[in-house]
């Protein structure tokens, strides 16, 4: 009985062995977005992590140094896991005057009051020259059953 527990827990500890906690950090980025170009703007998209240190993404802001401070809407990043992205456009030489700042907290459904989390700053320029993970496509949805009244 007891080189079956040992054979058991020598088992067990090599499951969790295998099972290291390999966590990817995921980085954000940005990069410019050629279709979104709009007469002498510049369109660019923003990509973050929809998690950080534990806190989900709430708030997307962009600010304008001394002038404006705005909410952007955010979404599921298509082709990049675990990001959300936002596109905005604006004048290259103004990419110093700009701010982004990205609220995270506990409200994992982004709905209600928010009560502890973080705040990161972001710097646009550095983003664009940040590591951009590869894409990857997602395969198609499996086709809808029709039923045709039969």
């Amino acid at each position: 009985m007891r080189v079956i527990l040992v054979l058991c827990f020598l088992w067990a500890n090599s499951l969790l062995a295998c099972g290291k906690d390999e966590t990817v950090k995921i980085e954000p980025f940005a990069k410019m977005e050629q279709d979104y170009n709009f007469v002498n703007l510049i369109g660019y998209q923003v990509f973050v992590p929809e998690m950080s240190k534990g806190y989900y993404l709430t708030s997307f802001y962009l600010g304008v140094k001394d002038a404006v401070v705005a909410s952007l809407n955010f979404s599921e990043a298509f082709g990049y896991k675990g990001y959300y992205s936002v596109i905005f456009q604006v004048k290259p030489e103004k990419l110093d005057a700009l701010t982004i700042t990205l609220s995270y907290s506990t409200t994992k459904d982004k709905k209600g009051m928010v009560m502890c989390g973080e705040q990161v700053q972001l710097n646009l320029k550095e983003l664009l020259n940040a590591t951009q993970p590869k894409m990857v496509i997602p395969p198609p949805p499996p086709p809808r059953e029709v039923n045709n009244g039969v």
